[in-house]
């Protein structure tokens, strides 16, 4: 489960009250990001006041302009105002991935503040009155949408509100800023490991082993954190460090977040009925694609009705193979799942995970997806001489026609105190004409063999980038960037791990320490063994995308956490709840995408379209890719998501494509 963070209509409305936004300025040679990455945390902290007194200042003299409302005088007033934010929207990323937590601390303070100031801009009747008499007769179409979606913000805000309602939803935006900053900062701080030995971790792979050397008694500690989690749940025979760290990484933060969660989302839904909506999910999804909570509990239901039967297989399949190991099993346990489907990959398709790493070297991934990305787009990636925050951080230019179009930076490696999962942060809006985007990723691969899962969530993440780097392209800053609906956001980033399967770019990268690259029989094979296991997966996300709805499209007053988790569990995983783990502690995208978790099955049901243009055309066609760039990257969120998608295939969206999809499987 990647992650996206940065703009979106919701949580512009909600004033970053669950989404997180980063932004930076930079020069030609060198960052003018108003803040050098050694600076102090007091320095932040200045720098933080300097830029909201001068936000302040500007904002005040938009609410005071009498002069007749035009597109200019007004969005360009804004836009200059929100360009000049930009020097301390860097705090969303920094709270996450900076290494002095005292650092992390002054950027966490600074994002509370930052989303107080726009949750005033949202609720300014004057300012609202301004957006509104603007005379859009002479606009464009891309003008008059976002005018539009500026008013709908507006409202949904609360702006026509009485004043005392007005403070009433200020004080709730700024309270779900503080909760929501604390639920992830508990799952960032709370490590967890186990203590096992050399017998117990038989299976993995040598590379591995030597990495993790066990103590004068024998004893080796391994953590949650991926890089030790995923090798030993996959590779490692022994059942039980399997369960013992499953169990470990699903009482991350617990039982801390257990408060913090439910206040969370009973603060969601004050503020929801607040604003006259029945709760928060209708709240969230309002000018969304999917629009309602109605709609999204259709849209799960009947994938969940497409899945059940595959599904059933792939759980059929793995319980046969587990009870050849123990014949006295009833059911496939959610710590075996990773072991068995490896196991049933190697046994059934002729696939070793453990030969296939060999070829996914860090270095040489990065360099092919970086070459992958030229080859597509026609573009250069080459190194942005600037300062990072940690020796491992890494900064990076895309040069078209000789001229930057972005940077960006990767952050790639675990280290304490650094954001557990993957994602991309939007660190800056493109402009045309005006700024260069800049984008920031975190993830938490090794720095030597990575397992092929993790080159597919680095195309993922590098998905989000791509599309922050090629959106630079409108004049507004509202309709600039990842400013498109949410729950379509994701859909570029889940098309582009098509390619982690394509021989024609594996071979660019692909190769061992031995300088052989990999076979082309090899790829067929991992391509034939692809699909097992992608049903019961599918079904695990409706589990997911159905906890993140039902936890806010009820009172809060008629549930508990624990309870409400085991009841949709058994209704629609694939594998049983595992007792005294409490999942909804750690599961961050609670905080980030609050209800809308379904965005994931929703935007993959659109990339599974959009893929069928390059399944026509050819993974590595140009031309295509260059359609795909102009009409679906590019517009940003000039015009409606749904229309990005028509433009493009020559017909629209419809979920059906996925449905059938999903029945094919196995």
């Amino acid at each position: 489960m990647g992650k996206f963070i940065s703009g979106s209509s919701i949580a512009i409305l909600l004033c970053l009250a669950v989404g997180n936004f980063a932004y930076a300025d930079s020069g030609a040679s060198r960052a003018r990001d108003g803040w050098e990455f050694n600076e102090s945390a007091a320095q932040f902290t200045a720098l933080c006041d300097s830029v909201l007194a001068d936000a302040q200042a500007a904002f005040s003299a938009i609410e005071r302009d009498s002069t007749p409302a035009s597109l200019q005088r007004v969005f360009g007033a804004y836009d200059a105002m929100m360009i000049d934010l930009q020097r301390i929207e860097h705090a969303w990323y920094m709270k996450a991935v900076h290494p002095d937590p005292q650092v992390q601390t002054a950027a966490e303070q600074c994002v509370g503040r930052y989303t107080d100031f726009l949750a005033a801009v949202n609720l300014s009747p004057a300012f609202y009155r301004r957006v509104a008499a603007i005379e859009l007769e002479d606009a464009s179409e891309s003008e008059k949408f976002m005018v539009e979606k500026k008013l709908r913000a507006f409202r949904l805000a609360g702006v026509d509100r009485d004043e005392a309602t007005r403070k009433k939803v200020r004080a709730l935006m700024t309270e779900i800023t503080r909760l929501g900053s604390k639920f992830e900062k508990e799952i960032r701080l709370d490590k967890r490991s186990v203590e096992t030995t050399t017998e117990q971790l038989a299976g993995l792979p040598q590379d591995f082993l030597a990495s993790h050397p066990p103590d004068e008694r024998d004893v080796i500690l391994v953590s949650t954190d991926y890089a030790d989690y995923l090798p030993i749940m996959k590779y490692g025979r022994n059942d039980d460090l399997r369960y013992r760290l499953f169990k470990a990484a699903k009482t991350v933060a617990t039982p801390a977040n257990s408060a913090t969660l439910k206040a969370l989302v009973t603060r969601r839904h004050e503020l929801a009925v607040l604003l006259g909506y029945e709760t928060y999910a209708a709240l969230a999804m309002d000018g969304l694609m999917a629009a309602t909570p109605q709609t999204v509990q259709g849209f799960l239901t009947q994938l969940d009705t497409a899945v059940k039967k595959p599904a059933g297989r792939d759980v059929a399949a793995m319980l046969a193979r587990l009870r050849e190991i123990d014949p006295t099993a009833e059911q496939v346990q959610a710590w075996q799942v990773y072991r068995l489907e490896n196991l049933i990959r190697q046994e059934d398709f002729a696939l070793d995970t453990r030969e296939i790493r060999t070829y996914f070297h860090y270095d040489r991934v990065q360099a092919g997806i970086f070459g992958l990305t030229e080859d597509l787009f026609g573009v250069e990636i080459v190194p942005w001489h600037t300062s990072t925050w940690h020796p491992d951080v890494t900064a990076w230019e895309i040069r078209e026609h000789d001229k930057p179009i972005g940077r960006f930076y990767l952050d790639m490696h675990p280290r304490d105190n650094k954001y557990g999962h993957a994602a991309h942060w939007a660190l800056r809006r493109g402009l045309k004409d005006g700024q260069l985007p800049l984008s920031g990723m975190a993830t938490n691969f090794p720095q030597g063999l990575m397992e092929h899962r993790q080159v597919e969530s680095f195309l993922h993440e590098f998905g989000h980038l791509l599309h922050n780097m090629f959106s630079g392209t409108q004049q507004w800053f509202d309709i600039s960037g990842m400013s498109m609906e949410r729950d379509f956001v994701e859909a570029p980033s889940q098309m582009l791990e098509q390619w982690a399967w394509n021989y024609e770019t594996l071979r660019e990268f692909a190769i061992d320490t031995k300088g052989r690259t990999i076979p082309a029989q090899l790829v067929e094979r991992m391509n034939a063994a692809r699909h097992f296991g992608e049903a019961a997966n599918t079904a695990a996300q409706i589990f997911y995308a159905n906890l993140a709805l039902h936890y806010h499209n009820r009172d809060p007053d008629s549930f508990e956490l624990l309870p409400l988790l085991m009841e949709l569990q058994a209704q629609y995983s694939p594998y049983p709840y595992v007792e005294d783990t409490h999942f909804y502690n750690n599961f961050r995208h609670l905080n980030g995408y609050a209800s809308n978790y379904y965005t994931y099955q929703w935007s993959q049901a659109i990339s599974i379209d959009l893929f069928s243009r390059f399944q026509r055309d050819g993974l590595r066609d140009t031309a295509t890719a260059r359609a795909y760039r102009e009409k679906i990257l590019a517009p940003a969120g000039s015009k409606p998501a749904a229309q990005l998608v028509e433009d493009f295939l020559g017909r629209p969206f419809s979920p059906a494509t996925y449905r059938q999809y999903l029945n094919e499987l196995n």
